[in-house]
């Protein structure tokens, strides 16, 4: 099917009009267009978001073509748009092309070689300007993704570092990607947060993962000031996190006593001068009620909760002593039965246990995020072959678990709804990922996904406590398949966690209950 355009070129002499013949623009099927020899072989038209945009706006920019002597159209640029057009179609069914004279072979070459050499695709910047334009015009993000068939995380990126001036700029300087300016842009308002992203890039530690931390301590921070607001409403005497920040010490009247060296009731600590309450985080280990232990059984996880604790700042003025006298370290000391050393040693232990129990829920976000987008490829990347074998000829225990459970967390990964119940539950889900694979490449890179997301379930804080060969093997291999570990993940690797902001975290509430001794 052809459609025909024609238009005269204009000649500004006999002489040039003799020179130029009439040029011809036709909308053609494209399957009816000839290839025709070509420089570049490699078209690259499997791109998800080429094929995509052909798919749903057509080929925007007209091929060229000449007539050969049977009259038929051969293809002399356009090749990539032409080849997609006729694998995916258009809206039309039609293409714009554009006739020319058939050009010697010489001039055929060094033009499709110009062509490719010296084309250049948009800066990231030029995007950005892009998109703001659709924005102001009143297009939807999901709208842009679709017109111009830029994946919406881009266009979600491009409309933040829009509206952070600083980002913004230094994308435009080439100091940041795209990427990168999003992540500075979203904390820009924060100086301290900013400068702790500024760390992460400078000694090449991922900015997804520190992000990640500041979203979290804030979204903590958060959660503790609505809690003391709370308490406060209440019509208790709180102390800030300032205050106590501010404070020379924080002592519990509960391990406190009289000048008798008896311990105070309870029900007297509201009167004792300038009692104030701290509200403080402590961790909950829930016991299994159940005597009858279950294989298949996960320990219930620790969680944390808010305590109220009465306590002074100003030991004289409360007329109360420490039990047993001397200063807060003797008394810690004679009570625990042990020394200064000991004590500090116990104490920052336990800061390194909170900091990467912290860093580790934070890690598990960016990595599960990752792995969402990973096991949807459609081929498995190289040495997935061998990390397979080895998950199913061992019969590791991670696979077999989520064999018998249907494989909740490939679900969760995969974007669909984990089905309730045991028996049977999920069979038929399970079926349909596995006969939708039904090419080699798609069920090897199915059953990929399986094991890695069978390990994944299996992760948790105590992963970096107790790290296996099994998760060295696993997490090594998604390295190596792009995915950028954080530090306390590095644990899981054999390797040492660096000194970084991942260690430095506000423990302060988790600190507390040691800190008001």
């Amino acid at each position: 099917m052809t459609d025909t355009i024609q238009t005269p070129a204009a000649t500004a002499t006999d002489e040039a009009s003799e020179a130029v013949q009439a040029e011809e623009f036709l909308y053609l099927a494209p399957a009816e267009i000839i290839i025709g020899t070509n420089v570049r072989t490699d078209l690259r038209a499997d791109h998800k978001e080429f094929r995509k945009s052909i798919k749903e706006r057509g080929v925007l920019e007209a091929v060229t073509v000449y007539r050969n002597e049977d009259g038929q159209h051969v293809l002399l640029r356009g090749q990539r748009r032409t080849v997609t057009a006729a694998e995916v179609g258009t809206p039309t069914g039609l293409l714009p092309a554009r006739v020319v004279p058939q050009p010697a072979d010489a001039d055929r070459i060094g033009d499709q070689m110009v062509e490719n050499i010296h084309r250049a695709g948009m800066r990231e910047a030029e995007i950005v300007a892009g998109v703001e334009q659709l924005a102001l015009l009143g297009v939807s993000a999901a709208q842009i993704a679709k017109r111009t068939s830029i994946d919406r995380p881009t266009v979600n990126a491009a409309l933040v570092v829009t509206k952070a001036d600083q980002s913004r700029n230094r994308l435009d300087s080439g100091d940041l990607t795209l990427e990168e300016a999003a992540t500075f842009a979203e904390f820009e308002h924060d100086p301290e947060a900013v400068e702790r992203l500024e760390n992460a890039k400078r000694w090449r530690r991922s900015l997804a993962h520190e992000a990640q931390r500041l979203r979290d301590e804030a979204a903590e921070r958060e959660a503790d000031a609505a809690e003391v607001e709370r308490l406060r409403a209440e019509g208790l005497p709180i102390l800030s996190a300032e205050e106590v920040a501010e404070a020379d010490e924080v002592l519990r009247i509960e391990r406190l006593g009289t000048e008798d060296g008896e311990s105070l009731p309870e029900e007297e600590w509201p009167n004792v001068p300038g009692a104030r309450v701290q509200v403080v985080k402590e961790w909950v280990y829930p016991e299994d009620e159940d005597d009858e232990e279950h294989e298949d059984d996960e320990p219930a996880e620790p969680y944390q909760q808010y305590v109220p604790v009465w306590v002074v700042t100003d030991l004289d003025a409360s007329g109360l002593r420490r039990r047993g006298g001397g200063s807060s370290s003797t008394a810690s000391a004679d009570e625990g039965g042990e020394s200064e050393e000991e004590a500090e040693a116990r104490r920052e232990e336990r800061r390194r246990v909170i900091a990467n129990n912290k860093a580790w829920a934070s890690a598990e976000t960016v990595r599960r995020e990752w792995l969402t987008g990973f096991v949807a490829r459609k081929t498995a990347p190289k040495g997935a072959e061998a990390l397979i074998c080895e998950a199913v000829v061992t019969g590791h225990h991670s696979l077999s678990k989520a064999m018998d459970h249907r494989h909740p967390m490939l679900f969760t990964l995969l974007g669909i709804d984990v089905p309730t119940g045991y028996y049977g539950a999920g069979h038929d889900e399970c079926h349909k990922i596995a006969t939708k694979a039904s090419a080699p490449k798609a069920a090897t890179m199915t059953t990929l996904a399986a094991v890695v997301a069978a390990w994944e379930a299996t992760t948790g804080k105590h992963s970096w406590r107790n790290p296996t060969a099994w998760d060295a093997r696993v997490l090594g291999a998604l390295v190596e398949w792009g995915y950028q570990p954080s530090e306390v993940e590095r644990i899981l690797l054999g390797e040492e966690p660096q000194p970084s902001a991942e260690s430095d975290g506000d423990d302060t509430g988790d600190e507390a209950s040691d800190s008001a001794a």
